[in-house]
């Protein structure tokens, strides 16, 4: 899965190994080195899209500046045990991170230190830099499937497992002269995907790690994706006509079932992208997506084949998976855009 990577996630596990997802904010921005800092702690947000500090600190020549520190999202980190419990402003800490390579005082955080010496890693699989052990190294996000109950099918909760070999988006495609092309244009440190609280549309929106559900509804099938509190509805009714719907960020959507499989079909899509590197998506971009959960109920198997004659030169298939964890919910995403340093 050639997913989006942040290089401070990357990093902070020893290795460039696919184990943390944030698409809202390009890997490209930030540097592979690590940088330290340690200063006042001006402000924190525990937030989504990406939990915010700010700094101040002292540069080599004793002048104070203020660094604008992001991390992981409040979706990530709440599905490990890292709190703000121990981060209390005017306190004196210690911040390890990437810096921006765009903007100066800028930092993608990994590792604090807080006043009290506790050490708080700020992200799955980040490994502690100045203690032992560290808050926030427990996690659900590497753990597989459990067994469930299998009458239940595709209708419950599913997640994300880190790790997972494949994945979603792919390195190369087949593409049409003219995507080649706009790919190749695309500046990922200027062309954003989903800026702050902008949603995402189809098919990007199906990278996204945190758990989703699937909820019965009759004639249609909603599925409610924690991130930016999306749902998509599935229109199940067999005479279903979507060719006259005005367009939308997530298509229109129907579907069937084929045994446990469900089988939707998407269109009328109004977003420009089909993933985080910059592939155009054009106009008449079909996408057919099949949901299988297997027979113990551990797991929901995705496969999404994509005809779009615009931009691929034959259709494309893409797949990833989820898993079932016992006491997973969908809660509730709250975004809350970004906001300048203080004195900026």
């Amino acid at each position: 899965m050639e997913r989006t990577l942040v290089f401070a996630i990357l990093i902070g596990c020893g290795v460039l190994t696919p184990v943390a997802i944030d698409a809202h904010h390009s890997g490209s921005e930030y540097d592979r080195t690590i940088v330290e800092i340690e200063g006042e702690l001006l402000e924190v947000a525990w937030q989504n899209p990406h939990v915010h500090f700010f700094v101040r600190a002292a540069d080599s020549s004793g002048k104070a500046q203020t660094w604008d520190i992001e991390a992981n999202s409040l979706s990530i980190l709440r599905r490990t045990d890292a709190t703000p419990e121990n981060l209390r402003v005017g306190d004196k800490i210690k911040v390890a991170g990437a810096p921006s390579r765009r903007t100066p005082n800028r930092m993608w955080a990994m590792n604090i230190l807080a006043a009290n010496g506790r050490e708080i890693v700020l992200g799955p699989g980040i490994k502690p830099r100045w203690q032992a052990v560290a808050v926030g190294s427990k996690s659900t996000w590497f753990e597989g499937g459990t067994a469930a109950n299998k009458t239940a099918g595709i209708f419950r909760v599913w997640s994300t497992k880190f790790n997972e070999p494949g994945g979603l988006w792919r390195r190369d495609y087949p593409l049409t002269d003219t995507a080649r092309k706009a790919r190749a244009a695309f500046n990922p440190l200027t062309d954003t995907v989903a800026p702050g609280c902008r949603p995402k549309g189809m098919p990007t929106i199906m990278e996204q790690p945190y758990p989703m559900e699937f909820v019965n509804k009759g004639d249609t099938i909603l599925l409610r994706m924690e991130e930016y509190d999306t749902v998509r509805t599935i229109n199940m009714a067999p005479d279903a006509n979507v060719d006259s719907l005005p367009k939308t960020l997530l298509g229109r959507s129907r579907g069937h079932w084929e045994g446990a499989t469900l089988i939707v079909t998407t269109t009328r899509i109004d977003w420009p992208y089909l993933d985080p590197s910059g592939v155009p998506q054009g106009p008449a971009s079909a996408i057919v997506e099949r949901f299988t959960p297997t027979s113990d109920g551990t797991r929901l198997n995705y496969t999404m084949t994509i005809t779009d004659p615009a931009t691929f030169t034959a259709p494309i298939e893409l797949a990833r998976s989820w898993v079932w964890r016992p006491g997973e919910t969908v809660r509730p995403y709250n975004c809350v855009e970004a906001r300048r340093a203080p004195g900026r």
